[in-house]
């Protein structure tokens, strides 16, 4: 794992002057700051790495990666910024929210300067008109997502009439897990699948460096739920319990308990969800004290820990070589990441 943190730190060091170079040209110099503050805000910066590593792993040279793995931050970052005012959170990784900091509208404006500094990275790439059909279409995936976990919240939004009108009444495991395909690992499938393309390799190696994303990206968001409800708020860098404060039921780990809790337990939890207060502090303590009745985390675990399974068995079938081992280790870090 040093190893690959060196080399994490090695691509960001890469990466961050070809972000900071697609998000202000252009820009009058009045509004760089505001360009640039949730870039600067921190994060793993995992996906750019994924870009690199799996344009690596087909031969392609890291200075024709640099700008699609730039391009690909800036596009995850656009949807934080957006996911921020949805979440009205104040915070990200202790540090004010774009929206927060200068205000609604700004943090708007923000979001389409992101979008156009990806579009504007995809032209100094190899087989850029490939990599606009990939990133356009993973971006609209990403929405469709996004637009369903706000469907799955049980209360709020009363003023949002759509929402009111096809909030979910019941939401299944399938209903879950496809919309954290769609608004978390579509993205790192993307990752691979746009560093194998500027590699020139062929479609099957495309899709199968692609499938191994997917897999990532499903634990990756996995083991969110779970340090969400239990992980440390210092080390984490978000606040513990964010998604029962918004009372989502997009979160493994609270749909799993709600379905293994009698129902006194139960209507608890969904009495304070579905409510019209807010929820305090105090009230994620007794839902959190329920879900450790059920074995929910265990369970979460479980079902990370085959997703990334499936994603090392798949790397089995792409050629064998550094950087391959460089994803194996980043499947590790993901399963067992506090952060």
């Amino acid at each position: 794992m040093p190893n690959l943190k060196q080399k994490l730190i090695k691509f960001n060091q890469l990466v961050e002057p070809v972000i900071d170079e697609l998000l202000t040209s252009d820009v009058e110099a009045r509004n760089i700051e505001v360009a640039l503050h949730q870039i600067k805000s921190g994060g793993k910066r995992i996906r750019p790495a994924l870009v690199i590593i799996s344009g690596q792993i087909f031969g392609c040279d890291i200075n024709d990666l640099l700008y699609p793995a730039a391009a690909i931050e800036i596009l995850h970052n656009s949807t934080l910024i957006v996911d921020d005012i949805i979440d009205h959170s104040l915070l990200r990784r202790d540090v004010p929210t774009t929206w927060n900091k200068y205000g609604k509208s700004i943090a708007q404006c923000t979001s389409f300067m992101y979008i156009a500094s990806v579009f504007a990275g995809l032209s100094h790439a190899n087989n850029s008109p490939k990599l606009i059909d990939l990133y356009s279409n993973t971006l609209k995936v990403i929405i469709d997502g996004e637009i369903k976990d706000i469907l799955f919240e049980r209360s709020g939004r009363d003023d949002e009439n759509f929402v009111v009108e096809n909030r979910y009444k019941i939401i299944t495991t399938d209903d879950y897990l496809q919309m954290i395909g769609q608004k978390t690992a579509v993205l790192l499938q993307a990752c691979c699948q746009a560093g194998a393309i500027c590699a020139g390799a062929d479609d099957a190696q495309v899709k199968a460096v692609g499938e191994f994303g997917f897999s990532l990206g499903m634990a990756f968001q996995i083991r969110d739920d779970i340090l969400d409800i239990f992980g440390d708020e210092k080390e984490f860098g978000k606040k513990i319990g964010k998604d029962i404060i918004e009372k989502k039921m997009g979160n493994y780990v609270i749909l799993s308990a709600i379905s293994k809790l009698g129902a006194k337990d139960k209507s608890i939890i969904m009495k304070l969800l579905e409510g019209e207060s807010v929820i305090t502090d105090e009230d994620v303590a007794v839902v959190t004290k329920l879900i450790i009745k059920t074995d929910a985390h265990d369970e979460a675990e479980t079902l990370a820990g085959t997703y990334v399974n499936n994603a090392l068995q798949i790397l089995d079938e792409l050629p064998q070589n550094e950087s391959t081992e460089q994803l194996r280790e980043i499947a590790h870090f993901i399963i067992e990441r506090n952060a």
